[in-house]
C-alpha cells in the first residue's frame, strides 16, 4: 500500500451538478484529478458538464444521469465511469435531499424520500463502486454527512436521521474495508450556501468551495492516516 496518494485520482462525485458536489468537482479537476459526476436530470448534468469542461479545457471529465436510489441504476453509472476514466479510484457520496418540516406535517413520501436517497442511495453507490475500488491502491470513500447527525434541530426528525445514519453507515464501513486498503471518512458540514432544503443564503454560511477544499484535503493526506471524521462549522463573524 502506497503511503500517499498519487498526483492524479479517478473520482465519482454524486451529486454533481450542483452545491458541494459542483463545488468538489471543480476543485479535483483544478488539482489534476479525473472526475466522472452523476445527477438526476440530464439537463441538470449537462449544465454543469458544459461549465466545468470550458473552464478546465484539458480535463478529464464524464458524466451520466443516474438515479441513485436505484441499484440497476448506479451499477450501470459505475461501469460507465469505470470505463470512461479506466478505473475508480474515489468514491464521494455526496447526492441528498431534505426537507425541513415539522413530523406533524412532513409526508410519509417526504420521509421516504430522504431514506431512499441519503441512506439507501449512498448503500447504493458504495456497493456497486467496490469491485473497481478494490482494484486501486489508492481507494477512498467519503461520505457527506452533516452536523445535524448530531446536533437534531426542529424540523429535521427526518433529516438528521438520515444523517444520523450516515454516521453509523461511515464507521461500520471503515471497519468493513480497512483489510482491504480502502480508506472511508465522513465530512459532516453545518449550514451551507446551497439552499439546500429551501435555507436562505446568508453571508455567514459556509461556502461549497470550502467544503471541496476539505475533500480535496483528505484525498492529499497519506493513506496511513485515515480521516474519519470531519466537522464544519461556521466561523465566527469578522
Amino acid at each position: 500500500m502506497a503511503d500517499q496518494n498519487p498526483s492524479s485520482l479517478n473520482c465519482v462525485v454524486t451529486g454533481g451538478s450542483a452545491g458541494i458536489g459542483f463545488a468538489t468537482a471543480d476543485h479535483l479537476l483544478a488539482e489534476g484529478h479525473s472526475v466522472f459526476i452523476c445527477a438526476r436530470t440530464a439537463a441538470n448534468l449537462e449544465n454543469a458538464l458544459k461549465t466545468l469542461q470550458d473552464k478546465h479545457a484539458k480535463a478529464v471529465l464524464h458524466g451520466a444521469v443516474c438515479d441513485i436510489r436505484r441499484y440497476e441504476d448506479v451499477t450501470k453509472m459505475m461501469a460507465e465511469a469505470a470505463s470512461a476514466m479506466g478505473q475508480i479510484d474515489v468514491l464521494v457520496n455526496n447526492a441528498g435531499v431534505g426537507k425541513i418540516a415539522s413530523i406533524i406535517d412532513l409526508s410519509i413520501d417526504d420521509w421516504q424520500a430522504m431514506i431512499d436517497t441519503n441512506l439507501t442511495g449512498v448503500f447504493n453507490c458504495s456497493k456497486a463502486a467496490l469491485p473497481e475500488l478494490m482494484k486501486s491502491n489508492n481507494a477512498h470513500i467519503i461520505n457527506l454527512g452533516s452536523r445535524s447527525g448530531r446536533y437534531a434541530f426542529a424540523g429535521g426528525t427526518a433529516y438528521s436521521a438520515t444523517k444520523s445514519g450516515i454516521q453509523g453507515f461511515t464507521e461500520a464501513l471503515f471497519l468493513d474495508l480497512g483489510q482491504h486498503s480502502i480508506s472511508v471518512s465522513l465530512v459532516a458540514p453545518g449550514t451551507v450556501a446551497t439552499e439546500f432544503a429551501d435555507v436562505e443564503k446568508q453571508d455567514w454560511q459556509i461556502q461549497p468551495e470550502d467544503i471541496a477544499l476539505v475533500i480535496g484535503n483528505i484525498l492529499n493526506t497519506p493513506k496511513r492516516a485515515n480521516i474519519n471524521w470531519v466537522e464544519i462549522r461556521p466561523g465566527l463573524p469578522r
